[in-house]
């Protein structure tokens, strides 16, 4: 699920290496003098200007892109994935917060395993970002007319919600925050892992107590059983 934007096509072109090294001055000087540059995208992934900068980190880039050059926010790349997945992905807070503002869909799926922006910063453990993706759901005129309880406990292509990704990775602060804001602590999946696992179980596969007394404090329940059979998390310590 991971992703390099620092890849053979960013080191080749200019463009993409001014964005990637947070040139801001190179990147204007290369756009006044060929503006078409503006909707290059790198050869493999098709990342565009936006996708780099968010990737990155590169706000003062981003800010650019997204004020003097009206790029849309939430332009997707070879994998459907948007600036916003890529900022969640790599923990750029500011970005993700940037891209918020803006008005980037938080409901948007890639076509790799059909996850959110909310997935990804489950999935790699950046708090800073969930939360930010978490409050603009509130707020959010899309994420209004789904439901915010039904946003939290979104489900990727697998099944999985982003408590189920946070619960087999070790993200311990990131359970703590989905159950604060409504994740249901004993939704089965479908494909993800054994079908029928509860983030209980996946939290006790990825060995991680730290999330499974979390689980278990919002009222995981212990004895459900997955479709390979285990029930409660001391399976899973049986050496």
């Amino acid at each position: 699920m991971g992703q390099r934007l620092s890849c053979r096509a960013g080191h080749e072109n200019g463009f993409f290496r001014a964005i990637e090294l947070g040139e801001l001055e190179t990147l204007i000087s290369l756009l006044e003098t060929n503006p078409s540059l503006i909707h290059q995208t790198s050869p493999h992934t098709r990342d565009s200007a936006l996708h780099f900068a968010a990737a990155h980190g590169h706000i003062e880039i981003l800010s650019l892109l997204l004020e003097r050059y009206a790029i849309n926010p939430d332009e997707a790349n070879g994998k459907k994935q948007t600036p916003l997945m890529l900022a969640a992905m790599h923990g750029k807070i500011s970005c993700v917060q940037k891209l918020v503002e803006v008005g980037a869909n938080i409901l948007l799926f890639d076509s790799v395993g059909r996850r959110t922006c909310l997935h990804y910063a489950a999935y790699y453990g950046h708090s800073d970002c969930l939360k930010a993706i978490l409050s603009a759901a509130h707020s959010s005129p899309i994420a209004v007319s789904w439901g915010y309880a039904r946003f939290v406990n979104i489900r990727d292509g697998k099944g999985a919600t982003p408590l189920h990704l946070a619960a087999r990775r070790r993200r311990a602060e990131c359970v703590h925050i989905l159950l604060q804001n409504g994740a249901l602590a004993c939704a089965s999946t479908c494909r993800y892992g054994f079908p029928g696992s509860t983030a209980l179980h996946l939290a006790a596969r990825g060995g991680s107590l730290d999330c499974i007394r979390e689980l278990l404090a919002w009222g995981a329940d212990r004895l459900h059983t997955d479709s390979a059979g285990y029930g409660h998390a001391s399976h899973f310590f049986i050496s």
